[in-house]
């Protein structure tokens, strides 16, 4: 797979990888009590790590916030509630951000005993615990941790249970948050319900188990097996090269195979195999590489994973 072409930062880091807060074992006595601590307000300088068999790591500098003290009571960890997860499959009018908040490792969601992964889904969310904000730079006003939101003062509240949460499906087993922008000082923005977002730190590193990583879309597509234009039923052209100019290869019609290949800016480089239906080439199928518009102007993305297992 041809690695992607990053585009340039000029407003707002792309990608930002940081470690989750905390995982199942926060009730153990050196755990909670290590995340239980407020420590002083940070001057450290945290650059993103380059982790093997991730997408490279572009470097964030940022004075991160004071790490708040966890609520006196954690429930214990518990699997979110896949009937409260809504947003799966966004509509082509819909915010899907930037980029989404995944787990970083995924090894255990590959090859064919992905259904028994630990993160399958939502089930990442139960060894994960993240400090969230009203605003950039404001004050605390809850946790997701161990599967629940936990705020002072209100009762803990189980994710899918009982509060639905907005996910998206980018494949196979996995719900990510969609990122709706990250900011070169650290703070992030993400979509967690359906009615609202919350900020986060990029800073709050080390309190736990878990890898995460904000991944920007231009990275994550090249590396998924299909791709399919969010609006449906619209031939799409293919062109010869990543310009609105270039000359015209083929047209995308909605029954096709289309596997993504490079990314260079808002273009994406495909591989269109059709007619097909769903995962199978037709009799008298051909195939065409060329050049497709992958987001518009103003970056929302016009491309979605094809989320059916076609291997």
């Amino acid at each position: 797979m041809v690695r992607p072409i990053n585009r340039p930062i000029i407003h707002r880091f792309r990608e930002i990888s940081y470690t989750a807060l905390a995982s199942v074992i926060l009730m153990s006595g050196a755990i909670a009590q290590r995340a239980m601590a407020t420590p002083p307000p940070s001057t450290e300088t945290y650059t993103a790590a380059v982790t093997p068999g991730q997408p490279k790591q572009h470097q964030a500098s940022a004075q991160g916030p004071t790490v708040p003290a966890l609520p006196a009571d954690i429930p214990t960890a518990l699997d979110p509630d896949e009937n409260g997860i809504v947003g799966l499959i966004p509509q082509p009018n819909d915010d899907i951000g930037i980029g989404h908040l995944r787990p970083a490792d995924l090894d255990s969601l590959a090859g064919n005993d992905w259904r028994r992964s630990p993160l399958r889904n939502a089930r990442w969310l139960r060894g994960t615990a993240l400090p969230i904000y009203a605003a950039p730079e404001g004050n605390p006003w809850g946790w997701l941790v161990n599967g629940w939101l936990l705020s002072d003062g209100y009762d803990p509240l189980a994710i899918g249970r009982d509060a639905a949460f907005s996910m998206v499906q980018v494949n196979r087993g996995l719900y990510t948050f969609p990122v709706l922008e990250l900011r070169d000082d650290g703070w992030f923005e993400f979509q967690y319900t359906p009615a609202g977002s919350a900020w986060a730190h990029v800073s709050h590193l080390n309190l736990g188990a878990n890898a995460l990583v904000v991944e920007p879309w231009e990275d994550y597509l090249p590396a998924v097996d299909r791709v399919e234009f969010r609006r449906l039923g619209i031939s799409q052209p293919v062109r010869s090269a990543p310009s609105s100019s270039a000359s015209l290869q083929a047209l995308v019609g909605p029954n096709s195979l289309i596997e993504p290949l490079e990314v260079e800016d808002d273009w994406l480089r495909v591989r269109v195999i059709q007619p097909a239906n769903g995962c199978t080439p037709l009799p008298g199928s051909g195939s065409t590489e060329g050049w497709v518009r992958w987001r518009d102007d103003a970056e929302a993305p016009l491309v979605w994973v094809a989320v059916d297992d076609c291997l």
